[in-house]
């Protein structure tokens, strides 16, 4: 059976599906699932609509929204649940939308890899790309489509009891949330590494294989384990146990609903990679004429692009020649969204919404693209 599955035409979806269970379901999805439900369910939506709703100011709402994903280490797949969540908690059509745009491109990860790939100059224009670009479509959404209030209502059965904890409780909540997060993706590992010296050791002397990675890794693990340790203090200490309930519910409602949609879009993502191998086609793209961003920007937005394998794309391109301004585009709408994340939004959303903002993803980043490009051709 596993071998007729290799050979069939469809191996190619089932080995990205593969892939990304592999790398991204516990690194990157699952805390993106709890982190949202926390959010739909424990924070004070009075907050959100101060800072994020529609009544609030657009010089607080949209740089909080840019700004507030470079903690985060979502793709474009990873964000979609934070997004929904943040959205019945009482965000704005265009906060929201800034915050979809420009999380998966901004984390912190994802410049990191920028910076050690691509230097300064990359880092920076990506940087302030994302940013600017991210607001100009949240803007544009916002003027697109009307507030609809059973769009912004929480859908979310969340909790109104009285409770003793303090806002500095709630904020260690969730940082530590994000603390995990960021430690199963791997983002942590060098300062995890300065506790790795005898476990190195032990994993060099051990046979390949499972023990390996177990031992190698033991120092994560470890960090892990304190971690959901202290979560669970904080959540016997500060939380009522129905309040744990609905977090959990909510948690296993938003993967339910999103999660089988995300592994669709990559399978077929997987079986079109194949058909039409994308990446050999971009070392082609070595002007930076108009024509050339917007193709690659369409190209980039039907991708799926991890963070770290983007950069990497990208880098590999630009060494075979591909134009800097192109380059930049990729960077910009690969990890913006995906193929995926379109099949799993589009029901949420909705059609119209979904294709305005996929088409406003790619015309900003094929204008960023250009403008860089042709900034560089004169420096």
């Amino acid at each position: 059976m596993f071998e007729l599955l290799k050979g069939s035409f469809i191996w190619p979806g089932l080995a990205e599906v593969g892939s990304f269970m592999a790398t991204h379901l516990i690194s990157g999805m699952l805390p993106a699932f709890f982190i949202a439900a926390a959010i739909a369910i424990f924070l004070d939506k009075s907050r959100i609509t101060r800072i994020l709703g529609k009544d609030a100011s657009p010089w607080l709402s949209y740089p909080a929204a840019a700004f507030t994903g470079g903690i985060l280490t979502v793709c474009s797949c990873g964000v979609i649940p934070i997004f929904i969540g943040i959205r019945q908690s009482g965000a704005g059509t265009g906060p929201a939308f800034t915050f979809l745009f420009a999380t998966p491109a901004v984390n912190l990860i994802a410049l990191t890899y920028t910076y050690s790939f691509m230097g300064t100059r990359m880092l920076l224009a990506r940087t302030f790309s994302v940013i600017a670009c991210s607001i100009v479509v949240g803007l544009i959404m916002s003027k697109l489509f009307s507030e609809d209030p059973a769009s912004t209502a929480s859908t979310a059965q969340v909790v109104e009891e009285e409770t003793d904890r303090t806002d500095l409780q709630q904020f260690i909540f969730f940082f530590l949330l994000v603390i995990i997060m960021l430690t199963t993706t791997g983002f942590l590992d060098s300062l995890i590494k300065l506790l790795n010296i005898d476990f190195t050791v032990a994993a060099e002397t051990s046979k390949q294989g499972a023990s390996y990675f177990l031992i190698k890794n033991l120092p994560k693990f470890f960090m892990l384990l304190i971690e959901f340790l202290f979560l669970g203090y904080m959540l016997k200490r500060f939380f009522q146990k129905d309040e744990i309930i609905q977090w959990l519910k909510k948690t296993w409602s938003l993967l339910y609903s999103i999660f089988p949609k995300i592994v669709l879009g990559i399978f077929v993502t997987g079986i079109v990679g194949e058909l039409l191998p994308l990446n050999k086609l971009m070392s082609y793209f070595n002007d930076n004429s108009i024509q050339t961003n917007i193709v690659v920007a369409l190209i980039g937005s039907m991708m799926y692009f991890g963070t770290i394998v983007g950069v990497n794309i990208v880098a590999t391109m630009t060494h075979f020649g591909m134009h800097v301004g192109p380059a930049l585009t990729l960077l910009l709408s690969g990890p913006t969204v995906s193929f995926p994340s379109i099949i799993a939004i589009a029901p949420l959303i909705g059609i119209k919404k979904t294709s305005a903002f996929l088409v406003l993803v790619v015309l900003s980043t094929a204008f960023c693209g250009y403008f860089f490009g042709q900034l560089s051709n004169h420096l």
